[in-house]
């Protein structure tokens, strides 16, 4: 039996691997006992979590509690990173060396998401990467250290947020750096660097400082940009930031070494803050939302109290609660702090009503208002050997044993470098022969016009007094409206800062393991796309500058160097992706300009609610958001202390379960859960018949995998007819024999992995002696059946034997999947499933085949491991 607080349905994850009996405690954030009750509860370990759990167990008296959903670095397998770099806590080599910025996407350490279809652009789903650990996305972005310039926080205090304008948040820019300024005076005249040391901090605990290496193109193309009359900034931190420079990036000068959020605000005080508690593994799903109290909470603002948080451990069907005294706050990003809210409650009626979940509090804003900078990478080979780029180097194994070895004993040379040094943010006064045009049209556009249709009045109103902020930014030549990035490998790549479309982020299921459905809608409003066309137009005047021919640049594509804006159009639009930089979706804005929290960041109608991530960013700022994201956590728990100086936290009551974990599998008893005792879950041990990822056919980018014709090749058939098809056949959907509790076919789910039994006992079911095809597969005559989508077949560990475990089951789906495409196998896999194959579920991949997934294979973690089973909680 399982119950749930008489909830209709719990959406849970069965995962085939070695179930843990108690929360699992990874590396150092073994902290003590966990407790029942915590002052502070923090959903979310990235960069604004640690900050803010930093800085509020500096009172010792003070308990917080950080939930992430990600994991520890684990130890790295190269011994020199102790021998050589003298760093005992073993990062790995894709986490901590400069040289390998970039190599944590894919990984464990992302999300690995991807956006819906992107009708604006080609119509195709992007790949969506999110940071995911301890350290969020300072593990795995590019380290770059820009701040944006003054105009960019000034407009967010325009949008009715007194305290967020640039002299408000500069001293917390200041407040979290440790700025190094080491580059010898040679080099810093070269590329223009004169750090003003008014606007840099020295005390804080991020590392900021340069590289010991710059490649030759860093200084032809600011000489280039100069030619052109685009300014170089010797000081791009003090506001101004319209212009060329040499930024600094997240490094520690000392041993040139990744500075994370993890190394900065949790490693070098996890041993000093017995208060301090970090979970990870622990996916938070929901808040608990406590009815309105008669009597108002003494010093509290009117609203709902958040009690606490409910959560499940990874590998475990155990929902967990965990109460706070004082305030919840989540940190969880701009993309999962929507889906937090909308499961809990909190959000737009029209999107909880969508999936039966009761309206606590309207707040129609919540998803909405999601920003991102659309990015287009640009290749040009560089066919001037005398100027060295990181692909030579990896195309020249000499040169790359003398960069590692230099690297390991010296801390100098290319491996010191990441990918991007110079960038430049040029204005389209300064860039554009268009620019007068371009800023009249997004003048005359109703604010509606490219908004999602039916949407609150509050949002379009919001949008309305943004867009008129954005076109006074961009009309000004002090403010950028696009980025150029100079790669070390020869990439001149184009981003619009500014932009004027705006997607959403929303649930799509009451599954809380199905990842919301994210749409940047890029280009929705065609002004973006507009901008990035003027940065490539731009990019072929800064190719043809004395100084940048020195390079000898040879485009990848040969159209590029006589394009024109009608030529580039189409390029643009099957070419953007994101610059991992989604903001706004509970933007810090008027509930009535579609706001979700106040200028104290303040979820509107909760007493003890607060949200700290970059989803409060009413606009995007013209910046890398690593900077901007530390200020604002820094700024947030100084307004988080004060507004609690002198409160009296409230009584915990007895929600939580968290430090009373019963065994996962057997019987147990906590608030709000009950298992009955099960059969056992089949260890990882059992999978071994695996597909051949090599067998796996290429498909065309334009391909649907619907079915596979009697040849073996993709057919272009929608999956949702594929399926709807399939479901009327019973040779490939066969029902329990069970009249009590009909398995039923989750035709609204599509995508679809059946695990049925003719009875609800244990019963072992033996997979067809024949490999699984792509095809849909045929139920064997008898027994249970066990029938896969296309999409559920691509690195399935298929069991020789399985045991279901006995509890009463609805129905078994995955999520729904629009559109799959694909262009190397599973490269550019679209939809959310992507989430539900890619999740760390603890098997252990040693027992699995040797050789099947490479250590360097991006996607050696996609095995469909997992069956998601609704649980029918009225039946139990």
């Amino acid at each position: 039996m399982v119950v749930l607080n008489k909830s209709p349905l719990l959406v849970a994850t069965l995962s085939f691997s070695t179930l843990i009996s108690s929360i699992r405690l990874d590396g150092r954030d073994v902290n003590g006992k966990y407790l029942d009750c915590y002052d502070y509860i923090i959903v979310g370990g990235g960069v604004s979590g640690l900050v803010v759990a930093n800085r509020l167990t500096e009172d010792p008296n003070v308990t917080v509690l950080v939930l992430e959903a990600g994991p520890l670095c684990v130890p790295s397998s190269s011994p020199s990173l102790t021998t050589n770099l003298d760093y005992s806590d073993n990062y790995e080599e894709e986490i901590l060396y400069p040289i390998d910025a970039g190599y944590g996407l894919g990984t464990k350490y992302d999300w690995n998401l991807f956006t819906a279809p992107q009708t604006s652009l080609d119509g195709q789903p992007r790949p969506y990467d999110i940071g995911r650990g301890v350290g969020g996305g300072s593990l795995i972005n590019g380290m770059c250290w820009t701040r944006g310039g003054s105009a960019d926080y000034d407009a967010w205090e325009a949008l009715g947020n007194p305290g967020w304008g640039w002299d408000g948040l500069l001293p917390y820019f200041k407040k979290t750096e440790n700025y190094t300024n080491d580059i010898d005076a040679d080099f810093s005249h070269k590329l223009y660097v004169q750090p003003d040391p008014s606007v840099h901090g020295t005390e804080g605990y991020v590392q900021v400082s340069y590289p010991r290496y710059f490649y030759n193109q860093s200084q032809v193309f600011l000489e280039g940009l100069q030619e052109l009359g685009v300014p170089i900034l010797t000081e791009p931190a003090n506001g101004t930031a319209a212009g060329g420079m040499l930024i600094p990036n997240s490094i520690n000068p000392d041993n040139q070494t990744r500075s994370t959020a993890r190394l900065s605000y949790f490693d070098r005080f996890i041993d000093t803050r017995p208060n301090l508690h970090v979970a990870t593994n622990q996916h938070v799903f929901r808040l608990i939302v406590d009815a309105p109290r008669r009597t108002r909470l003494r010093d509290y603002p009117d609203g709902l109290w958040i009690s606490g948080v409910q959560f499940i451990p990874d590998g475990t069907l155990s929902i967990q609660n965990v109460s706070c005294s004082r305030e919840v706050i989540l940190s969880a990003g701009a993309v999962h702090t929507p889906q937090i809210l909308e499961f809990s409650g909190i959000g737009d009626p029209n999107v909880l009503n969508q999936f039966d979940i009761p309206v606590k509090i309207n707040i129609p804003g919540v998803g909405n208002n999601f920003q991102d900078h659309p990015y287009l990478g640009v290749v040009y080979y560089v066919s001037n050997t005398s100027f060295l780029t990181l692909s030579m180097i990896y195309n020249n194994p000499t040169l790359l044993t003398q960069a590692e070895q230099e690297y390991y004993v010296n801390k100098t040379g290319p491996w010191t470098a990441g990918a991007i040094n110079t960038v430049a943010f040029p204005s389209l006064p300064s860039t554009s022969n268009n620019w007068t045009h371009m800023i009249a049209d997004a003048s005359s556009q109703d604010a509606s016009k490219y908004l999602v249709p039916n949407l609150d009045p509050t949002i379009i109103a919001g949008f309305q007094a943004q867009k008129a902020v954005l076109v006074g930014l961009l009309n000004r030549s002090d403010v950028s409206a696009y980025e150029l990035l100079s790669n070390s490998i020869g990439l001149l790549s184009v981003a619009a800062m500014h932009t004027f479309s705006r997607g959403n982020v929303h649930i799509q299921s009451r599954n809380p393991f199905m990842e919301p459905l994210i749409d940047p809608r890029y280009c929705s409003n065609p002004l973006d796309c507009q901008v990035i066309v003027e940065g490539l137009l731009f990019n072929n005047k800064l190719l043809n500058t004395s100084s940048m021919r020195q390079l000898g640049s040879v485009p990848y594509y040969p159209f590029l160097p006589d394009a024109t804006p009608q030529t580039l159009l189409p390029a643009v639009q099957s070419g953007i992706r994101t610059e991992f930089h989604g903001t706004g979706s509970t933007s810090m804005l008027p509930l009535e300009h579609g706001g979700v929290v106040d200028s104290h960041l303040r979820v509107y109608g909760t007493k003890n609610l607060r949200i700290v991530d970059a989803g409060i960013m009413p606009l995007v700022p013209a910046s890398h958001l690593q900077a901007p994201m530390y200020a604002v956590a820094e700024k947030a728990a100084d307004i988080i202390k004060a507004d609690n100086a002198g409160l009296t936290p409230q009584s915990c009551g007895s929600n939580s379960s968290f430090a009373r974990p019963g065994p996962v599998m057997s019987n147990s008893s906590a608030r709000g859960l009950t298992l009955s005792p099960v059969s056992p879950v089949p260890s990882p041990s059992t999978f071994q018949q695996l597909l051949n990822v090599s067998a796996f056919m290429p498909l065309n980018t334009s391909t649907r995998w619907g079915s596979v014709g009697p040849s073996g090749t993709p057919q272009s058939v929608p999956i949702a007819q594929e399926m709807l098809r399939n479901s009327s056949n019973s040779s490939n959907f066969r029902q329990t024999s069970n009249t009590s509790r009909t398995v039923s076919n989750p035709i609204a789910d599509v995508m679809s992995i059946f695990f049925t039994q003719s009875s609800l006992s244990s019963t072992p079911y033996s997979s067809p002696s024949s490999t699984f095809s792509r095809s849909h597969t045929t139920a064997p005559s008898s027994g249970p059946a066990l029938a896969m989508s296309p999409l559920s077949n691509p690195f399935l560990a298929l069991p020789s034997t399985v045991t279901a475990p006995n509890i009463p089951v609805k129905s078994v789906a995955a999520p729904v999947f629009t559109t799959l495409t694909s262009s190397q196998g599973l490269s550019a896999v679209g939809g959310p499933l992507h989430k539900m194959i890619t999740s760390e579920v603890g098997i252990a991949y040693t027992a699995l085949p040797h050789g099947l997934f490479a250590a360097e294979d991006p996607y050696r973690d996609m095995l469909a491991s997992k069956v998601v089973f609704e649980i029918d909680l009225d039946e139990a």
